[in-house]
C-alpha cells in the first residue's frame, strides 16, 4: 500500500466513525437526548478534523509536486469526507429543531394541564 492509499484508508476510516456519530446524534435528538446528541457531534468533529488533516496533506503535496496522481480510492475518501461534513451540519440543525419542538411540546402540555 503506497502513501496515497494509506491516507485514503485513514480518511475513509475516520470519516466512517464521524458519520456514525452524526447519525447517532440525530437519533438521540429525536429522542430528546440533546446533550448526548451534541456530544456525538463533538466526537464527530474530532474524527473529521483528523480526516481533514490527512486530506490537506495530499492537497499540499500535489501543490508542491504537481505530479500526484489521484486514485479512485482517494476520490472516494474525499467524497466521504465532504458528505460527512455536510451531514454533520444537517445534524446540528436537526438537534436545534428538535430542541425547539420539545420546548413547544412541553409548553403545550403545560397549557393543556392548566386547562383541566
Amino acid at each position: 500500500m503506497d502513501g496515497l492509499e494509506l491516507i485514503a484508508f485513514t480518511i475513509i476510516s475516520t470519516v466512517g466513525t464521524a458519520k456514525s456519530n452524526v447519525m447517532e446524534s440525530m437519533s438521540l435528538a429525536r429522542s430528546g437526548k440533546f446533550e448526548e446528541a451534541e456530544a456525538k457531534v463533538k466526537a464527530a468533529n474530532e474524527f473529521l478534523r483528523t480526516s481533514e488533516k490527512e486530506h490537506f496533506k495530499v492537497i499540499t503535496q500535489e501543490a508542491k509536486e504537481k505530479n500526484v496522481e489521484l486514485s479512485l480510492l482517494f476520490i472516494h475518501a474525499e467524497d466521504q469526507l465532504m458528505t460527512t461534513v455536510c451531514l454533520r451540519d444537517v445534524a446540528v440543525e436537526l438537534i436545534e429543531t428538535n430542541k425547539k419542538i420539545a420546548c413547544l411540546s412541553d409548553t403545550i402540555n403545560q397549557l393543556v394541564e392548566a386547562q383541566k
